[in-house]
């Protein structure tokens, strides 16, 4: 005890020396100024604001001082984050906007230092706040991300609100769950209390990873200068990684008899010493850093407990060794849907997630009824684990659910692979199997939008005229002409003004004739921001590159792509290609294709008529 106090009771006067003298800061320097952050000259007084919750954030202001924003973005989101205090301050964070991802493929996805030229950074930050994180598109989702992470040069005036920019990025990234590109972000954030809560956040992210030696490092360094309890719990499990378990038991004592109360830490931390496992903990009081104490020791990891975990660990989650079958299945559902893992790791961890026995039928009745991240995931390990001659059927019945529910360009990539593995099992394609009840064409069309390069495959079905036709519409970008006959054989008109915005033109036609046999119908399409879809426009005019990607991301979460107007999607393809994302262009419109032949698909329309 008088060890501990040696060290902790000086804790204030260490505290404070850090609060008033100058320290190294590997980032630059340049002053901070920014009027809404100046505290009023007579609140001489602490400021307490409420961050939501029961969370707090103690603010002590002293005459003159000039204030930092708050760093709200991990308010809400765990216990673990409970409290920050921010002190007087005089450290200088030059450079703070500078900090980055380093992107060593950039040059290929055509995003180079200047990505912020001609964009001011009070405008990056309200981009930052208010732009979505996910969109449809998967393509503009991960472009996004990497625009907010990468390295660049910042935007003009970023030394005013250096602190507010940096704050607004972190944020945006943790709604996205880029738990990787945090990690480094955070850890080029300067020393000072503002940023306090990112430092333990990347505490856990490294545990999580079992990055130890990296963690453990930045609890030897704040573990003497400070009595929050945080730090000390994480310097037990620090002790016990490292094999010192008297260590360990020693600062876990020294914990209870401070008076620190978290009987789920506690019994967790006697099972990592003890190897007596510990009864009765309930999921509903657990925060992040008891599901690192559990992955520690060898402890499976419930679905419920993950529900206390913020959004910027969705990547961390993914790699931590001992999640229950369930946890699994949806973290990596989660993951697939934020962009953070590719399809082939999906099927890799689904298959490995645990011992599994569910009836398919069952699951597929599970999925058609309440289709969640666990009941597409039981599904799609159902039907791989089937071998019963139904296996194709449940494949297109699981595809229309998935349509239907909005995950269909999502999933298709796995069931493809299903159908892919099956073909290769049959005898030929003929098989009874695909032949009966219709199925041939079903799953031709299914191939010929997952895998249109593949025609040799798609030709080995009976009545697959509709399968080659959605292949060649599918195709039609990369052969930079659209063809009238397949897109009146498919219906797919509406579509021609996203084919010439991706370069696919059409060739000469007498409209006319055309228009002879052609019905007056109303398409039910909705129809973008007019505003903000100005505000692309503008943007890409001027070659304002991030601005550009976040505006198009943010007007892509109106709705799913089928359902937007094809004249407004080929105007966000045109402002692609104006500031040099020819390929992501390309894989828009792509994907808008695929968009609608799936839909094509979910009302059975794979003959050129409901069937």
């Amino acid at each position: 005890a008088a060890l501990f106090c040696l060290v902790l009771c000086s804790a204030p006067a260490v505290a404070q020396r850090v609060d008033t003298e100058q320290p190294l800061n590997l980032i630059g320097d340049a002053a901070i100024s920014n009027p809404a952050t100046v505290a009023p000259e007579a609140d001489q007084q602490s400021v307490t604001a409420n961050a939501g919750g029961d969370q707090t954030i103690v603010i002590e202001a002293n005459q003159g001082t000039k204030l930092p924003a708050v760093d709200n973005s991990l308010a809400n989101t765990s216990v673990a984050y409970a409290q920050v205090n921010i002190g007087r301050r005089k450290i200088s964070e030059v450079g703070l906007a500078a900090i980055g991802v380093g992107d060593g493929d950039a040059s290929e996805l055509g995003l180079d230092s200047m990505i912020w030229r001609g964009t001011s950074a009070s405008d990056a930050v309200l981009l930052l706040q208010k732009a979505a994180v996910v969109s449809h598109s998967q393509v503009l989702t991960d472009l996004s991300y990497r625009v907010v992470a990468k390295q660049s040069v910042p935007p003009s005036g970023a030394n005013l609100v250096a602190a507010e920019l940096v704050a607004a990025r972190l944020a945006w990234l943790a709604r996205a769950g880029r738990s990787h590109d945090l990690a480094v972000l955070a850890n080029q954030l300067p020393n000072s209390p503002r940023w306090t809560s990112w430092k333990r956040w990347l505490v856990e992210h490294e545990l999580m990873m079992r990055n130890d030696v990296v963690a453990c490092g930045l609890v030897d360094a704040h573990v003497v200068t400070t009595m929050e309890p945080f730090w000390h719990k994480a310097n037990v499990i620090c002790h016990a990684v490292k094999g010192n378990v008297a260590g360990a038991r020693f600062a876990a004592d020294i914990l209870a008899a401070n008076g620190v109360e978290d009987p789920v830490f506690f019994a967790l931390t006697n099972e990592m010493l003890t190897g007596v496992s510990a009864d009765n903990i309930e999921p509903i009081k657990m925060d992040s850093m008891h599901i690192v104490l559990m992955d520690v020791v060898n402890r499976f990891i419930p679905l419920e407990s993950l529900a206390v975990l913020p959004s910027q660990m969705a990547q961390s989650v993914v790699h931590l060794k001992y999640l229950g079958a369930d946890a699994r299945m949806v973290s990596t559902f989660d993951g697939l849907t934020r962009g953070l893992i590719s399809h082939n790791q999906v099927s890799k961890l689904w298959r490995n997630a645990g011992p599994f026995d569910s009836d398919p039928q069952l699951a597929l009745a599970q999925l058609d009824g309440e289709a969640t991240a666990l009941t597409t995931a039981m599904a799609w390990r159902a039907i791989d684990a089937d071998t019963s001659p139904q296996r194709l059927a449940r494949i297109v019945a699981a595809m229309k659910a998935e349509i239907a529910d909005g995950n269909g360009a999502l999933m298709l990539p796995l069931y493809a692979e299903l159908i892919a593995d099956d073909i290769s099992k049959a005898a030929t394609a003929a098989d009874v199997r695909f032949d009966e009840n219709g199925l041939a064409p079903k799953i031709a069309m299914l191939l010929a939008i997952a895998k249109p390069d593949d025609i040799a495959l798609i030709e080995g079905f009976t009545n697959n005229d509709a399968a080659l036709r959605a292949a060649n519409l599918m195709k039609m970008i990369d052969r930079g002409e659209s063809q009238a006959g397949v897109l009146g054989e498919l219906d797919m008109w509406p579509l021609l003004p996203v084919l010439q915005a991706a370069g696919a033109m059409m060739p000469d036609q007498d409209w006319l004739m055309l228009a002879k046999d052609a019905a007056l119908t109303r398409q039910p399409f909705i129809s973008l921001s007019p505003i903000t879809l100005a505000a692309v426009t503008q943007a890409a005019d001027n070659r304002r590159v991030a601005e550009t990607i976040l505006l198009t991301n943010w007007l892509l979460q109106t709705g799913p792509l089928e359902t937007i107007n094809p004249e407004d999607l080929a105007k966000l393809v045109t402002a692609l290609r104006s500031i040099g994302q020819e390929e992501t262009a390309k894989a828009l419109s792509e994907e808008i294709l695929r968009a609608h032949l799936l839909s094509r698909f979910a009302g059975d329309r794979v003959n050129g008529k409901a069937s």
